[in-house]
């Protein structure tokens, strides 16, 4: 029996090499790629360490090394302060490459290693929905992606947020693709895990779980309603022990219910701010100091820290009502200035949506700003986003476009919940994968069209 079993898995792996011998190339392209991510974040985070970090990366090593040390989500190991200002998702992915290799250097190549898996999971998904040869296309623009290769080595949340709403299409696919009369409560609630795990790596999908609800409420509107009551439970169910106990820990840990402080931070000395120095006429720097928001950062509020906050306790960053009021006055500021509020958002969406990021890639090449860069960058920008426009046409009218609306809310949520004074390109970096479906679409659609006009050329007299 066991030499049955090892000749017939033989026999499946000599039939997939041989059915893979015609995208010989394409996988070539594509591991070459996913092999100088890895290459480059391995020496890049020798030579050059402060190309794989930025401002955030310290609020994400300190809770990770705490929870190694310590067993607690803290702020730092030398720093008792309860974790708020980030979801645990990140730093739990550290904790665990520090626990395992004790070396902050290895971060960047292990997790270089890892953003394999969104490419690889990009083409399965493509192939089902769209065609093995478009499937190679868009695993090829996932792995060639400059944002993406820039993020697989960064100290920050883009890549392992992409694997997650990689994740969540993939799910999506086994919820939405099928008849309604054959989709089971635990492939709903393998979407709603799925989700739950987005959350907690950016809290800015705490309201993702809505948009899936509605996509749910009317994919299976035809079903018995104790049988949609069950799909629903059964999506919302990981999200309400994950998220809603994250919530609880926050309570008791710094009172408050938020999912975490960084998005008070983003709508007050962000949003807020800007918003602000637009009504004033004055500069950001000018609304942020009239605010009290410290420009470092927060996790130091002594060079700057608001009257409101409290301040001469112990462990500021955790008073967790502060970060409420810090919430409730950006939203305030916000709802008072509807016009320029619209304003900053969607400047923020159009740099988040067009942006090349040059700075994003410049900074993990450790290399100097230039033109060319910028237009190689701003082109490679524009044919992705086109190929995707031209996919969203083609694919909302095939007969998988309950999959397809699923994939295009999932782009609009993220690009929408990520709006604001803050957002730049390197917040386009997760919705690369679902982009590179569209584009895919796009693309065969485009070729298509293009025999279509040669064969019709070639038959005429």
């Amino acid at each position: 029996m066991v030499r049955r079993a090892v000749s017939d898995t033989r026999a499946r792996i000599e039939h997939l090499l041989v059915a893979e011998r015609r995208y010989t190339w394409w996988w070539t392209l594509i591991f070459v790629a996913l092999a100088a991510r890895v290459g480059w974040a391995a020496w890049i985070t020798h030579a050059h360490p402060s190309a794989v970090t930025n401002g955030d990366s310290p609020g994400y090593l300190g809770p990770a090394r705490a929870l190694v040390q310590t067993r607690h989500f803290s702020l730092s190991p030398d720093d008792a302060t309860p974790m708020f200002l980030r979801t645990p998702g990140y730093p739990a992915l550290l904790a665990v490459i520090l626990w395992v290799t004790g070396s902050q250097q290895a971060i960047s190549p292990i997790q270089a290693a890892l953003s394999v898996l969104p490419v690889l999971v990009t083409v399965i998904v493509a192939r089902k929905v769209i065609g093995p040869t478009a499937a190679m296309v868009a695993g090829a623009v996932v792995a060639l992606d400059p944002l993406q290769f820039s993020a697989s080595g960064t100290i920050l949340t883009e890549s392992l947020a992409t694997l997650t709403l990689v994740g969540i299409v993939a799910v999506g696919l086994v919820v939405f693709a099928p008849r309604t009369d054959r989709v089971r409560p635990r492939v709903v609630a393998a979407l709603g895990t799925v989700t739950a795990a987005a959350i907690m790596v950016r809290p800015t999908m705490y309201f993702f779980p809505i948009v899936v609800l509605v996509f749910l409420a009317f994919r299976f509107r035809d079903r018995p309603r104790r049988r949609l009551l069950a799909l629903l439970l059964a999506f919302a169910m990981p999200i309400v022990i994950v998220a809603g106990g994250w919530q609880v820990r926050n309570h008791y840990a710094v009172n408050s219910w938020q999912i975490a402080g960084a998005g008070a931070v983003t709508i007050y000395c962000y949003d807020a701010a800007a918003v602000q120095a637009k009504v004033a006429n004055n500069g950001m720097a000018a609304a942020r100091r009239q605010l009290g928001c410290n420009p470092t950062g927060w996790d130091n509020l002594a060079k700057a820290c608001p009257t409101w906050w409290g301040c001469d306790v112990p462990h500021p960053l955790g008073r967790g009502k502060s970060f409420d009021e810090m919430n409730r006055r950006g939203l305030h500021i916000l709802a008072r200035n509807p016009l320029e509020t619209a304003q900053v958002a969607f400047k923020g969406l159009g740099r988040e949506t067009l942006g090349p990021g040059t700075d994003t890639v410049r900074r993990f090449l450790h290399a100097s700003s230039s033109p060319a860069l910028t237009i190689a960058l701003f082109s490679w920008t524009l044919l992705l986003w086109t190929l995707a426009l031209v996919g969203v046409f083609v694919a909302l009218r095939s007969r998988l476009r309950a999959f397809w609306a699923f994939d295009i809310g999932i782009v609009v949520y993220v690009m929408a919940a990520s709006a604001g004074a803050e957002a730049d390109a390197r917040f386009r970096t997760p919705i690369v994968p679902l982009l590179a479906l569209l584009a895919a679409v796009g693309a065969q659609h485009l070729v298509r069209r293009v025999r279509e006009q040669r064969f019709a050329g070639a038959a005429r007299p």
